[in-house]
């Protein structure tokens, strides 16, 4: 039992054994990682980088247009140790651009960097490993989207009233040659099930088509787009048909408007707008026509004022005012019957002049002929102006109290003193 006890451990054979083997593994890799210099390893998946050494062709005003991809095996040479632990980022693999020169597509060797530029190890790559490059002038340019929806069908009593895209723009960049033959960039929106018949508005996502000046779908091989598709929201408003009404301003006191007769060159129009837009509305105003402007035999062209949200169906933007002139005529005369209506307390109104000379009268022939001067009245409305003490010249409206068929046309004025009461 006391023999068992004072044997060592290096006695025991399976430990003997067990640590040869560990030296022996040391002593091999010592030898191979240190020891023997020319050790080789192979590294693969190493990436291409296109973008290295760059200068050499985008100097010349050249890019590369194919977004190339490649991954290749390095063949590793040198001691053991130096090699051992290495990785695909220890190295650059590379194009050697020196033969580029323009535009088109070469093939070219491969070049290899250690980035470590103080390592001992040799990298080499396949004499036979080849990238097919293509390179052009690069050019960035933006397009207007362009909606096609002219296949879509509409309900009977709306319209379409127009198609939006958003993102409303597109901006290509490639190849010159590429850029260039592009005219337009269309939205084109296809007939579906989901887009007959339509009674309300609608939002399609819809894929961007670069066309030539033809028309003709482009098929670009290396150019790209910021964005491939774009919302389209095509607005279908509904229809109505409405009475078009002139209101006519300065119309003397007791002038009878409907003796006047009057025609415009439509009577009523077709527009479109949101079903809300036009529920309240029961006609459409054009813009006001000044009756002291009037002249015989004169037609005039009035602006058809739209409210917000509403659109002529056919783009009319004005229309004719015509008047029926048979049995009228001018009469000029010089009014001596002035008045002064609403003067503000305190202050007193002198008017200076005796007569209103050559007032232009408008009516039936006859009344005219029969009118007497007396008749006529020009009334100077101090409402109508700002009253300060001095001598002005104030506006003086033209009225015939007798009759409801004459009136007056153009403007006239009166020169009046004010002065302050005493005592205000």
């Amino acid at each position: 039992m006391k023999k068992d006890k004072d044997k060592s451990l290096l006695d025991d054979r399976r430990f003997s054994v067990a640590l040869s083997i560990l030296l022996a593994v040391a002593m091999w890799m010592v030898v191979t990682m240190v020891i023997n210099p020319n050790s080789t390893f192979t590294l693969y998946n190493v990436p291409v980088d296109f973008t290295y050494n760059s200068t050499s062709y985008t100097s010349k005003g050249l890019d590369i247009v194919n977004n190339p991809e490649k991954s290749v095996s390095l063949k590793l040479e040198g001691n053991g140790y130096d090699l051992s632990g290495l990785k695909a980022e220890d190295f650059v693999v590379y194009p050697d651009y020196s033969s580029v020169n323009g535009p088109g597509e070469v093939t070219l060797p491969l070049r290899v960097l250690v980035r470590d530029s103080a390592s001992q190890v040799k990298a080499t790559v396949n004499k036979d490993e080849r990238v097919s490059v293509v390179f052009d002038s690069v050019e960035e340019k933006t397009f207007t989207v362009q909606v096609q929806a002219s296949d879509l069908t509409i309900a009977e009593g709306y319209i379409l009233q127009g198609t939006v895209a958003s993102p409303s723009s597109v901006t290509v960049n490639g190849p010159a040659s590429e850029v260039d033959s592009i005219d337009r960039i269309v939205a084109r929106v296809e007939p579906s099930s989901d887009l007959e018949n339509m009674s309300e508005s609608k939002i399609k996502t819809v894929a961007l088509e670069a066309q030539d000046a033809q028309g003709q779908p482009l098929s670009l091989q290396y150019t790209t787009m910021d964005t491939t598709v774009v919302d389209v929201t095509i607005n279908i408003y509904q229809t109505k048909e409405l009475p078009l009404a002139v209101n006519f301003i300065n119309v003397p006191e007791g002038f009878d408007l409907n003796t006047l007769n009057h025609t415009l060159s439509q009577e009523t129009m077709v527009v479109s707008g949101r079903p809300e837009t036009l529920e309240s509305l029961t006609e459409l105003a054009v813009s006001d026509f000044d009756l002291s402007t009037f002249e015989l035999d004169k037609s005039y062209s009035l602006t058809v004022n739209l409210p917000k949200g509403v659109e002529s169906k056919n783009n009319v933007k004005t229309i004719t005012l015509s008047f029926d002139t048979t049995g009228l005529a001018s009469r000029t005369l010089n009014v001596a019957n002035i008045r002064t209506i609403n003067m503000p307390d305190g202050y007193t109104v002198k008017v200076n002049d005796t007569k209103v000379s050559n007032v232009t009268l408008i009516g039936p022939e006859d009344e005219l002929e029969e009118l007497s001067p007396s008749s006529v009245v020009a009334t100077v409305d101090m409402s109508q102006s700002q009253v300060v003490e001095g001598t002005e010249n104030l506006s003086a409206s033209i009225s015939v109290p007798s009759s409801s068929t004459i009136f007056a046309v153009g403007s006239y004025s009166v020169e009046c003193s004010i002065t302050v009461n005493s005592g205000s």
